[in-house]
This record gives C-alpha cells, sequence and structure tokens, in this order.
C-alpha cells in the first residue's frame, strides 16, 4: 500500500472514528437527559416521607394476612425474614422485635388507630400513584380506580407470595439433591424480585407497555437494586464509626436511608421503562411534537 493510500485510508479512519464517536455521545446524552429527571430525588425524598408513615399499618396487614392463611403456618418465619431482609438489609433481627411489637399491640388499636392505618395507607398510596404517572407520563388515576388497585395487591400479594415460598420448599423437598435444581431453587429469591419489579412497573405505568421493556427494565431494576443492597450491607458492616456518634438510633437512620436509596433506584427503573418503550424520548416527540425531558 503506498503512502498516499495509508494517509487517505488513515483519513478516513478517523473521520469515521469521529462519527460514531459524537453518535454514541450523542446517545448518551439523550438517554441521560431523559432518565435524570431533575426532580427525581425529591420524589424519591416524598415517597420515602409517606412511606416511613405507612410501612408499619402496610406491614401489619400483610402479616395479618399470612397469619389467616391456612396450611402456611410454617413458612411465616421465613416469609418475614424475606421481606425485613429487603426493607432493611441490615439490622434485621431488631426490626423484627419492634414489628413482633406492633403485631401484638395491633388489637387494640381501636377506631383512631385504624383510622391512621386507613389515611397513611390513603396518602402513600396517592402520593405514589402521582409520581409514577410522572415517571411514565400518563395519566393518574382516579381515586377509587387507584385505592381499588392498590389495596388488591395488598391483598394478593401475601397470597402469592407465601404459595410461591410453599411450592418452592415442597419441590425442594421432592427432588432434595439434584445439583443442578438446588442451584435453581437458589436463583428463585432473585427470580421472585425481578418478577416483583416486572408487576409493579405493569401496574404503576396504567398504559400499555412493551413486553420487551418491561422484562428489560425490571431486569436491569433488580441488578442495580441487589448491587446496591450489597454495597448497603457491606458499608454498614465496614463502617462502624456510625456507633459512636448516632448509638441506637443509626438503625432508623438506616432504615429511612435504605428506603430512600430503594426508591431513587425503582423511580429509575420506571424512567428506564418508559425510555425503551418510546426510544427515549424520540416517539413522543416524533408524535406530539414535545421534550418528553421537561415533561
Amino acid at each position: 500500500m503506498s503512502s498516499h493510500n495509508k494517509e487517505q485510508f488513515l483519513r478516513i479512519f478517523l473521520i469515521k472514528s469521529r462519527t460514531t464517536f459524537f453518535i454514541l455521545w450523542n446517545k448518551i446524552k439523550s438517554i441521560w437527559d431523559f432518565v435524570a429527571d431533575k426532580e427525581l430525588s425529591f420524589y424519591a425524598a416524598s415517597l420515602s416521607f409517606y412511606t416511613i408513615f405507612a410501612i408499619v399499618p402496610l406491614l401489619l396487614i400483610i402479616f395479618s394476612i399470612f397469619i389467616n392463611l391456612p396450611n402456611f403456618q410454617s413458612q411465616i418465619a421465613q416469609i418475614r425474614d424475606l421481606i425485613l431482609s429487603n426493607i432493611l438489609p441490615t439490622h434485621t433481627e431488631v426490626i423484627s422485635q419492634y414489628l413482633d411489637t406492633f403485631m401484638q399491640n395491633s388489637s387494640s388499636l381501636g377506631m383512631m388507630g385504624l383510622g391512621y392505618v386507613l389515611i397513611a395507607s390513603v396518602m402513600f398510596f396517592r402520593n405514589y400513584e402521582y409520581i409514577a404517572a410522572k415517571m411514565f407520563n400518563s395519566t393518574p388515576r382516579k381515586f377509587f380506580d387507584s385505592l381499588l388497585m392498590y389495596w388488591t395487591m395488598i391483598t394478593l400479594f401475601p397470597v402469592a407470595l407465601a404459595f410461591s415460598i410453599y411450592f418452592s420448599g415442597e419441590v425442594q423437598k421432592t427432588l432434595k439433591g439434584t445439583a443442578n435444581l438446588n442451584l435453581l431453587f437458589d436463583l428463585i429469591p432473585y427470580i421472585l424480585t425481578w418478577a416483583i419489579f416486572f408487576l409493579l412497573f405493569k401496574l404503576s405505568a396504567n398504559k400499555p407497555l412493551k413486553l420487551l421493556s418491561l422484562l428489560s427494565a425490571s431486569m436491569l431494576t433488580t441488578i442495580i437494586w441487589l448491587l446496591t443492597k450489597w454495597g448497603f450491607v457491606y458499608y454498614v458492616f465496614y463502617n462502624q464509626t456510625y456507633k459512636s456518634v448516632y448509638g441506637s438510633i443509626s438503625i432508623f437512620l438506616f432504615l429511612m436511608l435504605w428506603i430512600y436509596i430503594s426508591w431513587f433506584v425503582i423511580l429509575y427503573g420506571m424512567r428506564f421503562c418508559e425510555g425503551f418503550g418510546t426510544n427515549f424520548g424520540k416517539k413522543l416527540e416524533e408524535k406530539y411534537g414535545i421534550s418528553t425531558t421537561e415533561v
């Protein structure tokens, strides 16, 4: 190859490389502009605030349903540990003790207590409905439609979770000793987390979503959430200075911090789900002539 041809080849290569770089950079920038909602951190903080008030009433309802389910009494402890480990990956035993106390006192709530449970739950779900509509660029449900759907979810979630744990336990007993199946059963908690995010995004959107978008976004959210959970546990385990600063109250500070981080990850997952379905706003811009980054 002559020196002239080499120079021409190098020039073409540099031009194509620069063009590819700018195309890739613009694509990454458009994705970031779509996903990185300026108000997302405020939405996560708002949901965390309402979650603090609603988490105990909702857990009381969920565990009350578990207790009254026939043939699932032996799975109660396993189910409780699974739920509490996701609410707060560290200090689960302390949260469990507080929850046991709340459960024992739940029978003496009275009308005022029941009113608090109802108001806290409704406030949380209305706030969640509004923010989910923002994330998916959809229309919020009407009050009673929203109330009916979310209370149905609360009722069916314990039943589905109890059945899945009971079923996997029975199958594992029957097929005990099979190496490949043991590996599969180890993956069940992760698959269950993926399924929960999948259903959460599908029901929260209040509009049709592509199956591939739902699967991709829920998978991505599951991976990020599990990695974040691992990092959170690692930080709490190796960083012991917080005990000398905050003392026993540090448990509740970590609870609030983890709730905020969890909502942050979930809201980003919703934006990715919406982005996968609309090519990160391009389809909406072509159809309506609007910029979705400003919605």
